[in-house]
């Protein structure tokens, strides 16, 4: 086999969502979520891991204010 097709792929993390993988021959990191495979270049991982932060912080803001917003209006409809 020739040494140019082998690939060196490292398991970097699994869940129940999915896994992430590294291929070193590559430098590509592959997430497979379900049916869907993403593969980024490793330079890419920490811009696409910020990415994910804050897309998941706003959805927390937005989770709390919804439940700020609904605590506000049982109280201003006078539902004791």
């Amino acid at each position: 086999m020739d040494s140019k097709n082998e690939y060196k792929r490292l398991l970097l993390s699994k869940n129940l969502s999915g896994r992430v993988e590294f291929c070193q021959t590559c430098n590509v990191v592959e997430f497979e979520l379900g049916a869907i495979s993403l593969r980024l270049h490793a330079d890419d991982m920490q811009l696409f891991s910020q990415l994910i932060q804050e897309a998941e912080m706003r959805l927390r803001y937005c989770k709390v204010d919804k439940a700020n917003f609904e605590d506000e209006m049982l109280k201003t409809s006078g539902i004791h």
